[in-house]
């Protein structure tokens, strides 16, 4: 990965698109869990290829280009949920999301029921800390930094996570949405 992105901050356009085909899952997961929306997920996940590429050159560090990226991404889908949130529509995408699981995805539902269990029932910096702890497998450290929140709070918010969902999943507490 190192190699692609010092090719992208030469400009290698093919470089930089291979360096977003590799993390273009990631980048899915973390925009998911801010918005619900598909079409506004994909929109922000451009929105980020666009300024990411405009502005590769300022990366001064190659080995953090994925938190760079990530920051970039989080700041872009907290503008666009500010500025649609203003609408109190609901998308038909959501609507369509309580259809039943049919066979072409069937041996998909733990992931997806987990992943959804975590979007629909958690607030939103709770499940970008889960999403990038446990998904990612950034530091709580490294959390912090793309958060801007102190190592400490993250582990604190971390373990109160785990915890309400051990509690959930004994039949125990009601969650917070």
């Amino acid at each position: 990965m190192d190699d692609l992105v010092k090719k992208a901050k030469q400009g290698d356009k093919q470089a930089f698109t291979e360096l977003i085909l590799s993390i273009k899952t990631d980048l899915y997961k973390i925009a998911k869990a801010r918005l619900r929306n598909d079409e506004d997920v994909y929109d922000v996940i451009q929105e980020t290829m666009i300024i990411a590429f405009n502005s590769i050159k300022k990366l001064k560090n190659i080995d953090s280009f994925k938190p760079w990226i990530i920051k970039i991404l989080i700041n872009t889908s907290n503008y666009s949920y500010k500025k649609t949130s203003k609408t109190n529509c609901i998308p038909l995408e959501q609507i369509e999301a309580y259809s039943p699981i049919n066979d072409s995805n069937y041996d998909k539902v733990e992931t997806i029921l987990d992943f959804n269990f975590i979007l629909n029932n958690f607030k939103y910096e709770d499940r970008v800390i889960v999403v990038l702890y446990y998904v990612e497998k950034f530091t709580d450290k490294e959390i912090g930094e793309i958060l801007k929140l102190k190592e400490n709070t993250v582990k604190t918010k971390r373990t109160r996570i785990k915890e309400k969902i051990k509690d959930i999943l004994k039949g125990g507490q009601e969650i917070y949405g």
